[in-house]
């Protein structure tokens, strides 16, 4: 991908390190219908972009060939640009049922290795009240703060994994009016004020559309909404800052790494 021209794009920190962007997600798919257009923007501009799915797909419905979740994630992945996925494995739909810090331990190990600046994830609800995104929120939020913290998970230590501290961390959300104008059922959305970064992802439509294609068992219909329902746009994508380790914060952004860059 061309890696678009202009000095607020530069995929360096003000310090000359390589920035890095962390996505965490519940299911294999949960990006697709979040922040498909962050990552592969990211990835288009030199950003190392690091993807963790905790559980594999679901079941797929039969085909004459059939698509297994390593398929689709390389697939989705190969379509973003994303450098690196990681797929826990852990059962669909038990998430939920999973020992909490046996999840954060596997998030805390991510992080250490990775060493992102920048981590995103689901609002504590998902996007749908999915018991696995819920679970998987929690997790993210604790690894967040535990990863930075040589006593948690001592263990990595002796491996040669350093504590690491994100700098900022950031929930992926649909404000309320969007939500409203596309009349979608079962969404879960926040008030307008409470977004802090819009990010203009229009550019990125063609990769979206190409990752939305690698689910083709579940996003059919999703794809056939996106492309011929005129209500349907997906030309910014929202987020909430919730944490940031920078001295300097800006109320509202058009970029994950601002103030980094």
């Amino acid at each position: 991908m061309k890696r678009v021209n202009s000095q607020s794009a530069s995929e360096h920190s003000w310090s000359g390190e390589k920035l890095s962007l962390l996505a965490i997600f519940a299911r294999a798919e949960d990006e697709l219908f979040g922040p498909a257009g962050t990552l592969a923007k990211y990835a288009s501009e030199g950003i190392a972009v690091s993807l963790v799915a905790a559980t594999h797909s679901h079941a797929q419905e039969p085909a004459d060939e059939p698509i297994t979740p390593t398929r689709e994630r390389s697939c989705a992945c190969r379509a973003s640009g994303i450098r690196r996925a990681c797929l826990f494995d852990f059962p669909p739909s038990e998430l939920h049922r999973v020992a909490p810090e046996q999840i954060e331990e596997r998030l805390v190990r991510l992080i250490r290795e990775v060493r992102p600046h920048v981590i995103v994830t689901f609002a504590p609800e998902g996007i749908t009240r999915a018991a696995d995104n819920q679970a998987i929120h929690h997790a993210a939020t604790a690894a967040f703060h535990h990863a930075s913290d040589a006593t948690q998970f001592a263990h990595h230590l002796r491996e040669g994994l350093r504590a690491h501290a994100a700098q900022k961390f950031y929930h992926c959300v649909l404000p309320a009016s969007l939500v409203a104008r596309w009349g979608v059922a079962g969404l879960n959305a926040v008030p307008d004020d409470r977004i802090t970064t819009k990010l203009d992802v229009a550019a990125q439509s063609e990769a979206m559309k190409n990752a939305l294609y690698c689910q083709r068992q579940r996003a059919l219909d999703f794809i056939r909404r996106l492309t011929e329902d005129q209500r349907v746009e997906w030309n910014t994508e929202y987020y909430i800052l919730i944490e940031s380790r920078l001295r300097r914060k800006s109320r509202r952004e058009k970029d994950l790494f601002a103030g980094l860059r």
